[in-house]
């Protein structure tokens, strides 16, 4: 019943966002935040050949080739859950492109600073992916289909684990959050922490297809009256939202929906349910779904989180902040200091 407010282009701006900081998490943190819908548009980017050479760039020593960039680009569409758009193909090999300058200068710098992996931390990050599948079977043919083999994995889980202790030693080690900053940011930012209020409501569905014939919906608004007129008589309206019901999400929990906020659901159902009272039952409404009783209960107000429940995101949202911003700045210092040349 919620209208979904994340799009392809939001998606594939996240996976830029995540492509440029080196396994960087998401901005938000869990701090609340309607920002999430109001999605700028991709930055432009240097278009990218259509037929890339063997080798897209080199750092020192190293060369990037063009199957390790579209390995990368394809870890990036698994990230977004979609096969990328041709609109965001020159972003979105950009970045990724970058992303692996970045992680090779790092590789690099481990190697410099004498950094060692041991193979029992190997075997541990090896069987931390492989307890991501249901058995064996199903790993080993995660591999086929990466196109991969445990010994590829292990040497890829070997590089990332001493780029993390590259970041832990020379950029995240003595990072640390005033607590007076926590405070300044939930005092500045309270349109953040304020959650909106709404209506608790249940209701029962009497399911129909939109384009079902007239018998069939007359049936069904022909159920939905009796199901009102038996709640209006002093049923329990749980009880026969439980018996009669054909919304999976709500019926086992007596039509229970919930809180629920204006703007989020489809407008016949809104306007029904808030021009009730508490307590109050609608008509028999019809949505796409079908055929609604709504009952509410009860009127939430909006409600400012307090400091002690968003103290603990804000926190970590800021130390976040301050490591993406010490890693890149770290990340600048290395391109600066060694050979990168970008050949597309």
């Amino acid at each position: 019943m919620t209208r979904c407010c994340r799009t392809s282009l939001w998606r594939w701006l996240l996976v830029l966002g995540l492509a440029a900081g080196c396994g960087a998490a998401p901005p938000d943190a869990g701090v609340p935040s309607e920002a999430a819908a109001d999605v700028a548009p991709a930055p432009a980017a240097d278009p990218v050949p259509a037929e890339l050479p063997e080798v897209v760039a080199r750092v020192g020593a190293y060369s990037i080739t063009r199957d390790e960039l579209e390995r990368a680009v394809r870890s990036a569409e698994i990230q977004a859950g979609q096969a990328l758009p041709t609109q965001f193909r020159d972003s979105v090999y950009r970045a990724v492109l970058d992303r692996l300058v970045a992680f090779h200068l790092l590789v690099q710098e481990s190697e410099r600073r004498s950094i060692v992996v041991d193979d029992a931390a190997v075997e541990a990050r090896i069987d931390t992916i492989r307890s991501g599948f249901p058995d064996e079977e199903a790993f080993e043919a995660q591999l086929d289909s990466w196109n991969t083999s445990l010994y590829i994995l292990r040497g890829e889980a070997r590089r990332d684990l001493l780029v993390e202790r590259v970041l832990e030693s020379a950029v995240l080690a003595d990072v640390e959050i005033d607590p007076g900053s926590v405070r300044a940011f939930y005092e500045q930012h309270p349109a953040q922490f304020t959650e909106r209020g709404g209506l608790r409501a249940r209701h029962i569905l009497i399911g129909v297809s939109p384009d079902a014939a007239e018998s069939e919906k007359a049936e069904a608004r022909e159920r939905a009256l009796n199901l009102r007129l038996e709640a209006e008589n002093g049923a329990d309206f749980g009880a026969l939202a439980r018996e009669h019901s054909d919304d999976p999400g709500s019926a086992s929990g007596g039509g229970d929906l919930g809180l629920v906020v204006e703007g989020r659901t489809v407008p016949a159902f809104e306007a029904a349910l808030f021009a009730l009272e508490p307590g109050g039952l609608s008509g028999v409404v019809e949505t796409p779904f079908g055929f609604h009783v709504i009952q509410m209960i009860e009127r939430q107000d909006d409600r400012l989180v307090p400091f002690e429940e968003a103290g603990g995101p804000i926190r970590d949202l800021l130390l976040q902040q301050e490591q993406q911003a010490r890693t890149a700045a770290f990340i600048d210092e290395l391109k600066a200091a060694h050979d990168v040349r970008i050949l597309i």
